[in-house]
């Protein structure tokens, strides 16, 4: 699907770039089905973070509710919610367009993540040495992921393999209310991430820090896990930044779906 910063609305293609099948209907045919609300709210919402519903673009409800082949009712419904979670914009005039990325909200997004990961680092580093949990093998196992994709020199993987290194920080912290809390500013981290990979250097930095958060955390270093955590979430946001400044759809400069490199 192209990536527009466009102003007309068009019809999006929610399947492509979103890794789901476009029929509501038929997306819940094994076990028990979803209520068709929820099911259009994560479709739209994959394709919001894939870049299938590019930055700033414009959309109707009725053409959502074409590509997902249902009536309005659960779209709108869904519409709702991810405007609530900051997803979109709704405008009796525009219509529904997907939130822009701004450089201000991606600095609050990390400074939340840096306070939720620090603790749940520390929290591992805090394990027994000898914890038999299998944690650090996970962990390694997602290092070594995150060098496999760019040895492959595959973005797409990398950073689809880096989200789920942070993410099993997370999980694995064995705090629950903090993983809840943690995943929506998570998926909005991971939105930057997938659609300004191929403007940032190539990210073998951010390998060399997970393997420095892996070594603290193996060491049983609660304090040099979470200050590793930390400058790697800086050096993150630094990096990132300058991109979400520059970007201007008047200028031309538009986020593109990821190439491989």
């Amino acid at each position: 699907m192209e990536v527009a910063t466009g102003a007309a609305p068009r019809s999006p293609d929610l399947a492509d770039g979103a890794g789901m099948t476009a029929s509501v209907e038929t997306s819940a045919i094994v076990g028990t089905p979803a209520p068709h609300a929820e099911i259009a709210y994560e479709q739209i919402k994959a394709a919001i973070i894939s870049g299938a519903l590019a930055p700033g673009s414009r959309v109707s409800e009725q053409q959502l509710a074409e590509q997902l082949n249902v009536s309005r009712t659960p779209v709108h419904q869904a519409v709702v919610r991810l405007q609530n979670e900051e997803w979109l914009e709704v405008s009796s005039r525009r219509g529904v367009t997907i939130a822009p990325l701004r450089a201000d909200e991606m600095r609050e997004i990390y400074e939340v993540l840096i306070g939720l990961e620090g603790v749940a680092v520390a929290s591992l580093a805090s394990r027994e040495p000898a914890a038999d949990d299998e944690v650090d093998l996970e962990l390694q196992d997602a290092c070594s992921r995150c060098e496999l994709a760019l040895e492959e020199k595959n973005l797409r993987r990398w950073a689809a393999e880096d989200d789920r290194f942070h993410r099993l920080l997370i999980e694995r912290s064995g705090n629950s209310r903090l993983a809840r809390v943690a995943a929506s500013v998570m998926e909005h981290a991971h939105r930057a991430r997938l659609l300004t990979v191929n403007l940032r250097p190539w990210p073998s930095a951010s390998n060399e820090d997970h393997a420095r958060i892996l070594q603290e955390i193996s060491n049983r270093d609660p304090l040099r896990a979470r200050t590793a955590l930390e400058d790697h979430r800086r050096r993150g946001i630094a990096t990132l930044v300058p991109i979400l400044e520059a970007y201007s759809p008047q200028s031309g400069f538009a986020f593109m779906p990821i190439q491989q490199r």
